[in-house]
């Protein structure tokens, strides 16, 4: 289970992905084979292709694999590169707060909204910002304490 849980980005979002690419085999299959196209595959690979792409972002925080220019950051002072670096971390930290906020909101509003083709409510489309914000935060502070807990500089 703990491992489960220590590689669920990669798990589900590799497992979300391969439904996609099943759904879509299935549709092109419909429409080029049997010539009756379906209605749904296409919201349905959108709506996965949401929580795949934040399932990412959050893998990519968890690796610390996020972008920064490296040429200016490494001629800092190392005490100023400490103090940046956590500068950043609290302020990604800040934006994740922001998102899930702003996701939460949105998706109350898309709650009486459906999907036609899905017969679901646009909800659990928007539902994928806040849900995954506070797993992207988690996973933000789970990195910094195990960067402080190895000593490892930035």
């Amino acid at each position: 289970m703990k491992k489960f849980l220590r590689n669920f980005e990669e798990i589900v979002g590799g497992s979300l992905f391969i439904v996609i690419f099943v759904v879509l085999i299935v549709q092109i299959f419909s429409r080029q084979v049997l010539d009756s196209p379906n209605t749904w595959s296409e919201q349905m690979a959108r709506f996965l292709f949401v929580y795949v792409g934040y399932l990412a972002v959050s893998s990519e925080i968890k690796n610390e694999g996020h972008v920064r220019i490296e040429y200016f950051f490494d001629k800092l002072p190392e005490k100023v590169r400490v103090a940046l670096h956590y500068f950043f971390q609290i302020i990604m930290g800040v934006i994740l707060i922001v998102m899930g906020y702003i996701g939460y909101e949105m998706a109350m509003r898309k709650l009486p909204v459906e999907i036609v083709s899905l017969n679901i409510s646009y909800f659990y489309m928007y539902m994928a910002l806040p849900v995954l914000s506070l797993l992207m935060l988690y996973r933000l502070v789970e990195a910094n304490i195990r960067r402080i807990k190895d000593g490892r500089g930035v």
